[in-house]
């Protein structure tokens, strides 16, 4: 299996490059969903430049980046007549960029117009471009389009069906951030594993597993999608040097059908993973109690079994899950900054120590980054509560000295204070 070395000053993205070599692999189009500036076109370009050895030329000679907007031309996709060639050599000839490009990237993918996204779709689904009689093959090894997110009023149009993979890119937390700040950009190095349609192949998954998982997500995907599932899977299993098929599961899950991530997972859990699920759910009824240290002591017990659970090779996956859920769950409870302080610090702390798991998986490093932000953001509203409050006993206590004092309302018995209107002394 080649082993593609990535070196990049971006931070945070390692689950991002995992995927664009499942991407490679299994030559299906992949989207990537995020603001603007979190990486998206810079990670293709670091992915492609490690292919040919950073060689930039070949880079740039083997790469289609395109912006599209309301006014791109199918012409941009397909490409223009070679006027050259057809003055001077009397041939009709097309040139086509795409086509020859190993690596296309097509960024705000949601503003295209219908001409433009029906070129696209040829050149996704039979990667070809079509001129009337004349067919142009297109080489490309990995698809991908780019956008902010998809509207609920385009959420059902097929052309995004033609994307398998979906995968959200978040912006790394303040944390990171802070220490991005403090250390400036360095380019690292990371190993991507990339295995051939032989080595995937050659991969088993039990049956009955992915049997469970089509149950589920069957009527959110198309035919199309689910008839990829075993391929995808077993080049996720290799991709992500996963050794648990649920595991394994579970990541196929995220890519195609992140909606059912918990329902797949409940279909897939133990007994014990249940229990753990069902104390996150009444979290928020604990907390409802009044009862701050109760409330600290119950989610103990949850984060307790948590990290017992990562610390186990059929676990490992469900755990970052149960983390995530958890969090979330933190976020939408209301309660006061300094319990939600306190709940916070309890939980990175308890899950620090199982960052191991982040060295394969990068949702746990975005999880521990996401309960940090929760305390810092927990902080800075008790700071500023505790400045108000300082405040107001400062004007309080001015309020009271003023009250205090003699002279008040114009009526002073101040002998230097001279009643006349125009203020002058006498």
């Amino acid at each position: 299996m080649i082993q593609r070395k990535i070196k990049t000053k971006l931070v945070g993205k390692e689950e991002l490059f995992n995927i664009l070599a499942l991407g490679e692999a299994t030559k299906l189009p992949v989207l990537l969903l995020g603001e603007p500036g979190v990486g998206k076109t810079q990670a293709l370009l670091d992915y492609a430049a490690a292919k040919y050895q950073y060689n930039f030329n070949e880079v740039k000679d083997n790469t289609f980046i395109i912006e599209l907007d309301e006014g791109t031309k199918t012409s941009e996709i397909k490409g223009r007549v070679n006027m050259k060639s057809l003055l001077e050599d009397k041939e009709y000839k097309i040139d086509a960029p795409i086509a020859n490009s190993n690596f296309i990237l097509i960024n705000e993918v949601d503003k295209g117009t219908s001409g433009v996204r029906n070129t696209l779709l040829s050149v996704m689904r039979e990667r070809a471009l079509f001129y009337g009689d004349e067919i142009k093959k297109c080489n490309w090894d990995i698809f991908s389009g780019s956008c902010n997110t998809i509207t609920e009023d385009e959420i059902d149009n097929p052309f995004w069906d033609r994307f398998v993979f979906t995968s959200r890119i978040e912006r790394i937390g303040t944390d990171k951030m802070r220490e991005l700040i403090k250390k400036g950009l360095v380019s690292k190095e990371l190993t991507v594993n990339l295995p051939s349609l032989n080595e995937i192949n050659q991969v088993k998954i039990e049956e009955k597993h992915l049997n469970k998982f089509v149950d589920v997500v069957y009527s959110n995907l198309s035919d199309r999608t689910c008839s990829y599932i075993p391929l995808i899977a077993k080049a996720v299993k290799l991709i992500f040097e996963h050794t648990e098929d649920v595991e394994t599961i579970m990541k196929t899950c995220e890519l195609l059908c992140p909606s059912k991530l918990s329902e797949v997972a409940t279909k897939l859990e133990s007994k014990r993973e249940s229990i753990v699920r069902t104390n996150i759910t009444s979290l928020a009824g604990v907390v409802r109690g009044d009862n701050d240290p109760y409330t600290g002591t119950f989610l103990e017990t949850i984060v307790k079994e948590i990290t017992i659970m990562a610390n186990m090779s059929s676990y490992k996956l469900k755990s970052v899950v149960l983390m995530n859920e958890l969090r979330t769950a933190l976020a939408e409870i209301s309660m006061s900054a300094s319990l939600k302080l306190a709940l916070s610090e309890i939980c990175y702390d308890a899950f620090k120590d199982t960052t191991a798991i982040a060295d394969k998986k990068n949702t746990s490093q975005e999880v521990m980054s996401a309960f940090n932000d929760m305390s810092q953001t927990a902080k800075d509203i008790i700071e500023k509560e505790e400045e108000e409050r300082r405040l107001e006993e400062e004007e309080e206590e001015e309020n009271k000295i003023e009250s205090m004092s003699p002279y008040k309302d114009g009526d002073s018995d101040d002998p230097h204070q001279d009643d006349d209107e125009d203020g002058v002394w006498e």
